[in-house]
This record gives structure tokens, C-alpha cells and sequence, in this order.
């Protein structure tokens, strides 16, 4: 089981079914109702804010890898 499986356990219902409809509108292309920023500095991160869940995503095209779900804390930006 990876980091990401383990928080998405650690998650209250709620927080996980919205975590859960972000992830399915992410891979489904339906990006209008989520909200999304690019990372500065960066060149194809991206993340995605779910209430107090932030997934930390790579857009290649019409590829997207999730890299990291976890909580906002101030240690969530700092690999990236």
C-alpha cells in the first residue's frame, strides 16, 4: 500500500468521497469544477484543492499522474 492509498484510509467519509469525485473528474477531463493552480516554478505540476486535501499532480499532455495526496500543512509544497 503507497503513502497516497493510506491517507485516502485515514480519511473521514466525507473528506474521502470528495477526494474521491476529484480524482474521477481529474482522469475524467472535467476540469471546470475543480480548483486547480499551477505550482510556481514549476512546469507541469499542477494541484487540486479539496477542502483541507491537496492532490499534487504531473500534466503531460493528455497524461496525469497523481504524485502526492496528503493535508495542507506547511511541508506539502516543499519536495516541489
Amino acid at each position: 500500500m503507497d503513502k497516497n492509498q493510506k491517507l485516502l484510509k485515514r480519511l473521514s467519509k466525507k473528506e474521502f468521497t470528495a477526494a474521491q469525485e476529484a480524482l474521477d473528474n481529474l482522469f475524467a477531463g472535467n476540469h471546470n469544477t475543480l480548483n486547480i493552480k499551477k505550482l510556481t516554478g514549476q512546469k507541469d505540476l499542477y494541484r487540486v484543492r479539496v477542502q483541507n486535501i491537496r492532490i499534487i499532480f504531473l500534466k503531460q499532455a493528455d497524461d496525469i499522474e497523481v504524485l502526492e495526496i496528503s493535508r495542507r500543512n506547511e511541508k506539502t509544497y516543499k519536495r516541489y
